[in-house]
Protein backbone atom coordinates (compact mmCIF):
# COMPACT_ATOMS: atom_id res chain seq x y z
CA UNK A 1 0.00 0.00 0.00
CA UNK A 2 1.32 3.43 -0.91
CA UNK A 3 1.19 6.23 1.63
CA UNK A 4 0.67 9.21 -0.65
CA UNK A 5 2.08 12.42 0.85
CA UNK A 6 2.66 16.03 -0.15
CA UNK A 7 5.65 17.93 1.21
CA UNK A 8 6.12 21.68 0.74
CA UNK A 9 9.33 23.47 1.65
CA UNK A 10 11.14 26.70 0.88
CA UNK A 11 14.80 27.64 0.91
CA UNK A 12 17.14 30.46 -0.09
CA UNK A 13 19.36 30.23 -3.16
CA UNK A 14 23.07 30.77 -2.60
CA UNK A 15 24.01 34.31 -3.69
CA UNK A 16 25.89 33.30 -6.85
CA UNK A 17 23.29 30.83 -8.15
CA UNK A 18 23.20 31.10 -11.93
CA UNK A 19 21.13 29.88 -14.85
CA UNK A 20 23.30 26.78 -15.31
CA UNK A 21 22.76 25.78 -11.67
CA UNK A 22 18.99 26.09 -12.13
CA UNK A 23 19.11 24.03 -15.33
CA UNK A 24 21.19 21.36 -13.59
CA UNK A 25 18.81 21.23 -10.60
CA UNK A 26 15.85 20.78 -12.94
CA UNK A 27 17.40 18.10 -15.12
CA UNK A 28 18.61 16.07 -12.15
CA UNK A 29 15.37 16.31 -10.21
CA UNK A 30 13.35 15.33 -13.27
CA UNK A 31 15.51 12.24 -13.81
CA UNK A 32 15.56 11.18 -10.15
CA UNK A 33 11.90 11.89 -9.50
CA UNK A 34 10.66 10.00 -12.52
CA UNK A 35 12.31 6.77 -11.37
CA UNK A 36 11.15 7.37 -7.76
CA UNK A 37 7.50 8.09 -8.64
CA UNK A 38 7.79 11.63 -7.27
CA UNK A 39 5.77 14.43 -8.85
CA UNK A 40 5.61 18.10 -8.01
CA UNK A 41 6.55 21.64 -8.79
CA UNK A 42 9.60 23.81 -8.19
CA UNK A 43 9.19 27.58 -8.20
CA UNK A 44 12.14 29.93 -8.20
CA UNK A 45 12.04 33.70 -7.82
CA UNK A 46 13.39 36.48 -5.62
CA UNK A 47 16.34 34.15 -4.78
CA UNK A 48 13.92 31.73 -3.10
CA UNK A 49 12.94 28.18 -3.92
CA UNK A 50 9.44 26.94 -3.15
CA UNK A 51 8.90 23.28 -3.91
CA UNK A 52 6.18 20.65 -3.66
CA UNK A 53 7.02 16.95 -3.66
CA UNK A 54 4.28 14.31 -3.97
CA UNK A 55 4.61 10.55 -3.68
CA UNK A 56 5.26 7.69 -1.29
CA UNK A 57 6.00 9.05 2.20
CA UNK A 58 9.36 7.30 2.60
CA UNK A 59 10.57 8.36 -0.85
CA UNK A 60 9.32 11.96 -0.41
CA UNK A 61 11.15 12.11 2.92
CA UNK A 62 14.35 10.66 1.43
CA UNK A 63 14.15 13.09 -1.50
CA UNK A 64 13.68 16.08 0.82
CA UNK A 65 16.69 15.07 2.92
CA UNK A 66 18.82 14.73 -0.22
CA UNK A 67 17.66 18.16 -1.44
CA UNK A 68 18.32 19.73 1.97
CA UNK A 69 22.00 18.74 1.67
CA UNK A 70 22.44 20.49 -1.71
CA UNK A 71 24.88 23.39 -1.29
CA UNK A 72 23.18 25.53 -3.96
CA UNK A 73 20.61 26.62 -1.39
CA UNK A 74 20.43 27.10 2.36
CA UNK A 75 18.05 27.34 5.31
CA UNK A 76 15.42 24.89 4.03
CA UNK A 77 12.15 25.25 5.94
CA UNK A 78 9.49 22.57 6.00
CA UNK A 79 6.11 24.19 5.37
CA UNK A 80 3.94 21.09 5.24
CA UNK A 81 4.09 17.32 5.05
CA UNK A 82 0.66 15.70 5.00
CA UNK A 83 -1.12 12.61 3.66
CA UNK A 84 -3.14 13.33 0.51
CA UNK A 85 -5.90 11.51 -1.38
CA UNK A 86 -4.45 12.24 -4.82
CA UNK A 87 -1.69 14.15 -6.57
CA UNK A 88 -2.21 17.73 -7.71
CA UNK A 89 0.86 17.72 -9.95
CA UNK A 90 0.61 14.15 -11.23
CA UNK A 91 1.58 14.95 -14.79
CA UNK A 92 5.02 16.30 -13.96
CA UNK A 93 8.00 14.47 -12.58
CA UNK A 94 9.12 18.00 -11.71
CA UNK A 95 7.92 21.14 -13.38
CA UNK A 96 9.96 24.28 -12.89
CA UNK A 97 8.56 27.77 -12.91
CA UNK A 98 11.16 30.52 -12.97
CA UNK A 99 9.46 33.85 -12.23
CA UNK A 100 11.91 35.82 -14.35
CA UNK A 101 10.54 34.02 -17.43
CA UNK A 102 6.99 35.14 -16.75
CA UNK A 103 5.04 38.39 -16.97
CA UNK A 104 6.34 40.03 -13.83
CA UNK A 105 3.25 42.14 -13.10
CA UNK A 106 0.95 39.12 -13.33
CA UNK A 107 3.27 37.12 -11.06
CA UNK A 108 3.58 39.98 -8.55
CA UNK A 109 -0.22 40.32 -8.43
CA UNK A 110 -0.55 36.59 -7.76
CA UNK A 111 2.04 36.65 -4.98
CA UNK A 112 0.24 39.62 -3.42
CA UNK A 113 -3.08 37.75 -3.67
CA UNK A 114 -1.76 34.97 -1.43
CA UNK A 115 0.63 36.89 0.82
CA UNK A 116 1.39 40.26 2.39
CA UNK A 117 4.07 41.12 -0.16
CA UNK A 118 4.74 41.26 -3.91
CA UNK A 119 7.98 39.31 -3.45
CA UNK A 120 8.05 35.59 -2.74
CA UNK A 121 8.26 35.08 1.04
CA UNK A 122 6.95 31.57 1.79
CA UNK A 123 8.02 31.84 5.45
CA UNK A 124 5.22 34.39 5.92
CA UNK A 125 2.59 32.24 4.16
CA UNK A 126 0.44 29.30 5.26
CA UNK A 127 0.83 25.96 3.51
CA UNK A 128 -2.54 26.52 1.80
CA UNK A 129 -1.43 29.95 0.51
CA UNK A 130 1.77 28.39 -0.86
CA UNK A 131 -0.24 25.65 -2.55
CA UNK A 132 -2.76 28.12 -4.03
CA UNK A 133 0.04 30.35 -5.29
CA UNK A 134 1.86 27.46 -6.94
CA UNK A 135 -1.29 26.22 -8.65
CA UNK A 136 -2.00 29.74 -9.91
CA UNK A 137 1.59 30.09 -11.16
CA UNK A 138 1.19 26.88 -13.15
CA UNK A 139 -1.81 28.44 -14.91
CA UNK A 140 0.22 31.56 -15.77
CA UNK A 141 3.14 29.37 -16.87
CA UNK A 142 0.97 27.17 -19.10
CA UNK A 143 -0.59 30.26 -20.67
CA UNK A 144 2.87 31.75 -21.33
CA UNK A 145 4.21 28.46 -22.70
CA UNK A 146 1.38 28.18 -25.19
CA UNK A 147 2.46 31.33 -27.06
Amino acid sequence: MMNLYRLIYSSYAKPDLGYHDLKDIMEKSERNNQSDGITGLLCYGDSIFLQILEGDRKIVSKTYHRIALDTRHHTPELIECIPIESRLFGIWSMKAVNFSNLNSQEVRNLILKYSTSTTLQPHTMTSQQCLNLMQALVTVYDKAASF
